[in-house]
């Protein structure tokens, strides 16, 4: 009963704003009757689907403030060209920041622009009661905003609990997967999501369809334990750093880098027959070395005088006063874990032996 009221109430709102055709009223009204269709995975929905979903979701939240409501109805007000499926998603976020005061902080606080270290925490989308459709569009835009922030791991983790069926704008669900998977050197994964993208999907956007096609191409010619994904790998590694991240993770895959490497290397020297220099491994050396280290037409010995070579420290030190300088210019500049970084990246490098027993 509470349901039906909530729904009156919307619907005398787009009745003063005169936004909705009768017939469109009519079908609101049967609101509460009518079992939404799961949308399909390989179509956009229509417009009269998601202002039917975004608009029961209102009222199951039991919005009654009249000034909300008001805005409700112009943002949902009968467009003179159709909308696309990337202006109806942000349609959506829209009404359910305005509904619901938690959803308005939480889009708020996903700006771009001066955006800190860290993103915000999505408890939101913890919330059941919520609803699937919720749930899914809400996933979606935290999970573009963090690709945008280029974290990549995290955003794909979102977006995978994203079911097609329930998102507004599948096209940019598939689209920012396949940009994540790419990313992260994910082939296999990364090519399926893109053909279904290109190939099981309407209505996506030029732009959409051009990069991926490139990612697709990147991706096919992409050849494991290659130069190619070792950049790609320094690439990635370099990112993470940039945000921040020195764990486990990071660690793995520099570990992962100077295995591959190691590997190469290996193979390009017993492609050379082993490491000699030349063809068939020839090389220019005498067979018997020279007696003294004399340059040739010298008529000296070619001694030097012996130096006095004192020891001034262990290498790497600083004086005291230069050492707090420096300490104390990191923690101006950078955040706190950085100088946690650097003392311990300091602290081995202190305790390695040094080359050739020096």
């Amino acid at each position: 009963m509470l349901k039906t009221v909530l729904i009156a109430q919307v619907l005398v709102v787009f009745a003063l704003a005169g936004t909705l055709p009768a017939d469109e009223e009519g079908q609101l009204r049967r609101l509460g009757e009518i079992k939404v269709k799961k949308l399909g995975p390989t179509a956009p929905p229509s417009l009269d689907s998601v202002r039917t979903r975004t608009l029961e979701w209102v009222a199951q939240r039991g919005v009654t403030d009249k000034a909300v409501l008001e805005d409700v109805g112009k943002l949902w007000a009968q467009p003179d060209q159709p909308p696309t499926s990337e202006t109806l998603f942000d349609l959506t976020i829209q009404t359910f920041a305005l509904a619901d005061a938690s959803t308005r902080t939480f889009v708020s606080a996903c700006g771009l622009a001066h955006a800190p270290l860290l993103p915000p925490e999505a408890k939101l989308l913890e919330q059941a009661d919520a609803g699937p459709y919720y749930l899914a569009n809400m996933s979606l835009f935290y999970g573009r905003y963090l690709a945008h922030r280029q974290m990549f791991e995290e955003a794909l983790d979102v977006l995978e609990k994203a079911p097609l069926a329930d998102v507004v704008d599948p096209a940019s669900l598939l689209f920012f997967k396949a940009v994540c998977q790419h990313h992260l050197l994910q082939k296999i994964e990364g090519l399926a999501t893109i053909e279904q993208l290109l190939k099981n999907t309407e209505g996506v956007p030029v732009r959409y369809s051009t990069v991926a096609a490139l990612m697709q191409y990147d991706l096919e010619s992409l050849q494991d334990q290659s130069l190619d994904e070792v950049a790609r790998k320094m690439t990635d590694v370099e990112r993470r750093l940039e945000l921040g991240r020195t764990g486990q993770k990071v660690q793995k895959k520099e570990d992962e880098i100077i295995v591959t490497l190691d590997e190469l290397i290996k193979k390009i020297e017993e492609q050379n027959g082993g490491g000699g220099g030349g063809a068939g491994g020839q090389t220019n050396r005498s067979k018997s070395g020279a007696n003294d280290s004399v340059i040739k037409g010298a008529t000296a010995p070619g001694k030097v005088d012996p130096k006095d070579v004192k020891n001034q420290g262990e290498w790497g030190d600083l004086p005291p006063k230069a050492r707090a300088k420096a300490k104390d210019q990191i923690a101006r500049k950078f955040p706190a874990h950085y100088s946690d970084v650097i003392d311990e990246y300091t602290k081995k490098a202190a305790n390695r032996p040094a080359a050739n027993g020096k």
